[in-house]
């Protein structure tokens, strides 16, 4: 990437720590790092996991992208085009600055929830404008669709954490790869999730209010499997913090994305009943062509009744 600014390294310095406090440690050049938080465990192993992904060339989201650390690294990697997604608005003004100073091609969408990724990304999956080009006008929602998503730890921060699951499928190509990271419960064997409280004196996870819930590691397994992912498992990577009872840790592993004929026949047919199970509406929307498999799998009456009933965007 070309840097975009011509300044001398005391001016980025001090340009740097105007703009304190950071939360990534992003490497503008000249020797020069945003002074973001000591997490060198977590992000080191992410970018362990991250080496089983290749980016050449591919199309990446980046969820949170808060400062665009991630994203940043993921255009270094060849990526061919990144969008970062967020809505923390302070953090916007981190990202341009350092977008500037990178020459980034990195697409902002900082009015992006991870709960409503598919609508609002719908200019890239939704009805197609002559200003996108004559390839994306005879493209599929398929093609436009990503290869890599971060999920960097954004999961143990969420109230409805199975719908940014769903929601982060159903923006990917199937056999696209998801780069998930977050918060865990190490010291049961039990498929559940802890709740970290609403009592500061009795959090179980992290003295953090905005810390809903940890997995267990089966658990998080198998809430990507109720997702439409396969869980790499020789990509994982567990990060033991030996913090309370529930002795939390931390995990990073990647998942493939699949389609619902490889789903747990019982979970495709319950997906499909997206009136109680949001999150993947467009998804079916985009496969509900494909009505011989649909039939064949008993999802044809319930995407068909999604159809039917659902009210059109205005």
């Amino acid at each position: 990437m070309m840097k975009n600014l011509s300044l001398t390294r005391e001016a980025l310095e001090a340009e740097v720590q105007s703009r304190a406090p950071w939360y990534h440690n992003i490497d503008l050049g000249l020797g020069v790092i945003t002074p973001g938080r000591s997490y060198d465990g977590i992000w080191n192993n992410i970018r362990l996991v991250r080496n089983s992904i290749d980016y050449k060339q591919k199309r990446v989201l980046d969820i949170a992208s808060y400062d665009g650390m991630w994203a940043f690294e993921a255009e270094r990697l060849g990526a061919a085009e990144v969008v970062a997604t967020d809505i923390t608005y302070h953090a916007f003004e981190h990202f341009m600055f350092c977008k500037q100073v990178l020459g980034s091609k990195v697409v902002p969408y900082y009015n992006v929830s991870p709960y409503n990724l598919a609508e609002r990304l719908d200019v890239r999956f939704g009805a197609l404008h002559s200003d996108f080009g004559d390839a994306a006008m005879t493209s599929t929602p398929e093609d436009r669709a990503f290869d890599v998503v971060h999920h960097l730890g954004l999961l143990y921060h969420l109230r409805d954490p199975l719908a940014t699951l769903s929601q982060a499928r159903s923006v990917m190509k199937k056999g696209g790869m998801l780069l998930m990271e977050t918060g865990v419960v190490l010291n049961m064997e039990l498929s559940c999730m802890v709740f970290n409280g609403v009592d500061p004196d009795n959090f179980r996870i992290y003295d953090d209010p905005t810390t809903w819930w940890a997995p267990t590691i089966l658990c998080l397994h198998e809430m990507l499997r109720a997702s439409l992912f396969e869980p790499l498992l020789e990509t994982q990577v567990i990060l033991p913090q030996g913090k309370r009872e529930t002795d939390t840790g931390r995990v990073c592993l990647a998942a493939r994305a699949v389609d619902w004929q490889d789903a747990p026949h019982g979970v495709a047919v319950e997906l499909a009943n997206v009136h109680r199970n949001p999150g993947l509406e467009q998804w079916f929307t985009y496969h509900a062509g494909d009505l011989g498999l649909l039939s064949k799998s008993g999802l044809l009456e319930p995407v068909r009744k999604f159809l039917k009933n659902r009210v059109p965007r205005k």
